[in-house]
């Protein structure tokens, strides 16, 4: 284990090989041409059911460039991509960093999740009131849907279900499915999963509109910035064809 000043001087050389990669950034990408290597972090929530439906668009406009993609839970993705860890970054709004460029690039619903099997099943849409007594599910700590889903269940008054937190969506979907509670599923995962799924129906909340708005982030300091603009306009004409129900910011 480092001790508090090798904690220190790992910061300060991440650092360093941050600049040095800003540097022949400037050197190499000043035409603003995607090309060469774009490390990408994105959370699990968001990068299984977009980058299928993206990557082969970019690569067939832009058949040089690589992205290199790592998911992480969307907390950490920030200070990782401060230190180069990471080129671009994808994950929710907001993001407080001062070092950081960011866009919005869509408005993803989120809907609730119940038991076909369940008397909630029966309609298309749910009352406030019918929240009340139920056990939401929700995605362990660390991730973004989380704390949205814990701030919808304190509006509504209701206690989500911390001892059987979920480590996916698949994960919350199968849970659903089985009776144990329902759950609040972001529209790309719904899209793109769930109506292969006849254990679980989708429905929406009467008169509350849920939603949460995906962003792009880079440093303010890298050169690349006019290429990472043209990868989000790939990212938002994905979504306009694919991913109807996801309208674009």
């Amino acid at each position: 284990m480092l001790t508090p000043l090798g904690l220190e001087v790992e910061r300060i050389a991440r650092r360093v090989v941050r600049d040095v990669q800003e540097l022949r950034d400037i050197c190499e990408f000043q035409h603003g041409q995607l090309s060469g290597t774009v490390r990408l972090g994105l959370p699990p929530t968001i990068g299984p059911y977009l980058l299928p439906q993206l990557v082969p668009r970019v690569h067939k406009a832009y058949p040089d460039l690589k992205l290199y993609v790592r998911e992480e839970v969307p907390h950490g993705l920030p200070a990782r991509l401060e230190e180069g860890y990471h080129d671009v970054v994808v994950m929710p709004l907001p993001v407080q960093s001062d070092e950081l460029h960011s866009i919005a690039l869509f408005r993803e619903p989120l809907y609730l999740a119940v038991p076909s099997d369940s008397h909630l099943a029966k309609s298309d849409v749910l009352e406030r009131r019918e929240l009340k007594g139920q056990a939401v599910l929700t995605l362990e700590s660390g991730h973004h849907l989380h704390e949205q889903v814990e701030a919808i269940c304190d509006e509504f008054g209701v206690i989500p279900l911390s001892n059987f937190e979920g480590t996916s969506l698949d994960t919350l979907r199968q849970m659903v499915g089985m009776g144990m509670g329902i759950s609040f599923l972001p529209g790309l995962y719904v899209h793109g999963v769930l109506a292969k799924d006849r254990s679980v129906k989708i429905l929406e909340l009467k008169g509350r509109a849920m939603y949460r708005t995906i962003g792009m982030f880079w440093r303010k300091t890298s050169a690349r910035g006019s290429e990472f603009e043209k990868l989000a306009d790939h990212i938002r004409e994905t979504v306009r064809r694919d991913f109807p129900n996801c309208p674009l910011s």
